[in-house]
């Protein structure tokens, strides 16, 4: 099936992609409701707020406070999206506002199968996962949900997730050794360039609202840098700035990264 517009140079949506929207028409036929039963809406547009990384390609939404998930494609240099990290963004959790949620699309099936607090919650650390889960009211699930989960888990052939806090301890500690600048948001930025050496700016002693400062930033930087501000910039709400958002802008486009551009000033129309 071909891309929806805002999946920009991924030409098609990727086949798990394909199979929800094919699920979830089947499931309204059939009387029930992917949103209902499962807390989850499939999205045919480009849903972003401030708070959606330009490098993330949104696929559904959780019909709730904004909450909506995405593939995040490292800043386009993911080139197979059923591989790329999924993330949640709540633009509600003010100073959490995105997080990880599962290695990739099909690790996103299983989470929301298995257990699925990560999926509307941000937790600092495994710890609150833990703690959270262990306090949790026990919900038994009603005869439609239990009919839902069960065509949710044969169609898609998912194996639940056993133990989901280790499973959140080994997502975060994939996603650290794969990161080569650390962030604000913790997605970090991965290495894509040969060059080696890394610096954050100082949003604490620096003027980010110097449009000078930062151009003599980003000529000295490397590229993992300049996206490394771009995060920081973002989950800091400095791009309510037009003169920077512009600025931000021209230089995506002069590395060739249209789509993020793009995606960038439509978080703040």
């Amino acid at each position: 099936m071909k891309a929806f517009d805002y999946y920009g140079k991924y030409h098609f949506i990727p086949k798990t992609i394909e199979m929800l929207l094919e699920f979830e028409t089947k499931l309204s036929k059939s009387g029930y409701s992917l949103d209902r039963e499962l807390g989850l809406i499939m999205v045919k547009e480009d849903i972003r707020y401030m708070s959606t990384p330009p490098d993330v390609i949104p696929f559904a939404r959780a019909g709730v406070d904004g909450i909506h998930y995405g593939f995040l494609t490292d800043f386009g240099s993911v080139e197979d999206l059923e591989q790329a990290f999924i993330v949640c963004v709540s633009p509600m959790d003010f100073g959490d506002e995105v997080w990880l949620v599962a290695k990739n699309i099909r690790d996103f099936l299983r989470v929301v199968y298995s257990e699925n607090s990560i999926l509307y919650n941000h937790f600092s650390d495994v710890d609150s996962y833990v703690r959270y889960i262990e306090n949790k009211p026990r919900e038994e699930p009603d005869e439609k949900k239990r009919y839902v989960m069960e065509k949710w888990k044969e169609t898609f052939s998912l194996e639940p997730i056993d133990d989901m806090p280790q499973y959140v301890r080994d997502l975060h500690t994939h996603r650290k050794q794969a990161i080569a600048v650390s962030t604000l948001n913790r997605l970090g930025v991965v290495q894509i360039s040969p060059v080696q050496q890394h610096e954050r700016f100082d949003f604490e002693s620096a003027d980010v609202g110097d449009i000078e400062m930062v151009r003599s930033f980003f000529s000295r930087v490397s590229l993992e840098s300049k996206f490394a501000f771009i995060r920081d910039a973002q989950a800091k709400h400095c791009f309510e700035d037009a003169e920077l958002r512009a600025f931000v802008r021209k230089e995506l486009h002069s590395i060739g990264l249209v789509d993020e551009a793009r995606r960038l000033e439509l978080s703040y129309t």
